[in-house]
């Protein structure tokens, strides 16, 4: 149990403290407790590790292909990462990314994407799944609008730029019924992690009314001048953000 005490890294004094109120909680039964505590950690991480890889197996079985081996760099994030998720949901995310990152050419990006992962809650990787779908229709509209002009630039839907595919704010906070505040917390930990970007801010300058007064040959010239500037809360979707959604898309 002192290990596991210990393992918590608070400060001396409290970890003291805290042992010994345990050990006048549990009594002589402390050792077995902490023994305890420890196996079923190690099972549940056991329990969950192996239902994701029995669902990587299946994707890989279903498709006929086999896994290469990962490097080390790779596999202890993703063993440590993986193991402590409990949602079913979350779960198939991780199979999907782990049979992607297997049975694909190794990029330099597999620690990113199973930190990305690792990173998001249950109802934030619903509203990533939901900017997808959102970015897909979006993106048709942009397609098929282009096609009605005379000068058509893009050959398919792919070709539409993905800062030009706009997702507004607010449809994220009506669809999952959100407060202003919480919807922002969850846009602004997906913009952290590097899978969207907000729209850029406009800048609108007024130059104002220039006045001068002669004097001789000189000159002067006041300009009034102003600038203001708009920031947005809608978004779009990143390179990486995109390479992200499908690498933990079912193969």
């Amino acid at each position: 149990m002192k290990e596991i005490i210990e393992s918590l890294n608070l400060p001396k004094q409290i970890l003291d403290k805290t042992e010994k109120f345990m050990s006048k909680l549990l009594g002589p039964s402390i050792k077995e407790y902490g023994e305890l505590f420890a196996d079923k950690v190690r099972f549940k991480r056991l329990n969950n590790q192996v239902k994701i890889f029995n669902k990587t197996r299946e994707l890989l079985d279903k498709n006929g292909l086999e896994p290469r081996e990962l490097n080390l760099k790779t596999l202890i994030p993703l063993l440590e990462k993986s193991s402590i998720e409990e949602d079913e949901q979350l779960q198939d995310k991780w199979a999907n990314l782990i049979a992607n990152i297997a049975t694909s050419p190794e990029s330099g990006l597999e620690p990113k994407l199973i930190y990305t992962l690792s990173s998001l809650s249950f109802l934030e990787a619903k509203i990533l799944d939901f900017i997808y779908k959102t970015y897909l229709i979006n993106r048709k509209k942009r397609f098929d609008q282009n096609l009605e002009r005379k000068w058509n630039k893009w050959n398919q839907e792919t070709d539409v730029p993905l800062n030009w595919v706009i997702i507004l704010f607010r449809t994220v906070k009506d669809k999952f019924e959100l407060s202003e505040e919480f919807t922002k917390i969850y846009i602004d930990n997906l913009e952290s992690l590097g899978l969207i970007r907000f729209e850029e801010p406009e800048i609108e300058i007024d130059n104002g009314y220039p006045s001068g007064a002669v004097d001789g040959d000189s000159v002067d010239i006041e300009l009034d001048i102003s600038a203001s500037y708009n920031t947005s809360d809608n978004f779009y979707l990143t390179n990486y953000g995109n390479y992200f959604i499908k690498q933990c898309a079912t193969k």
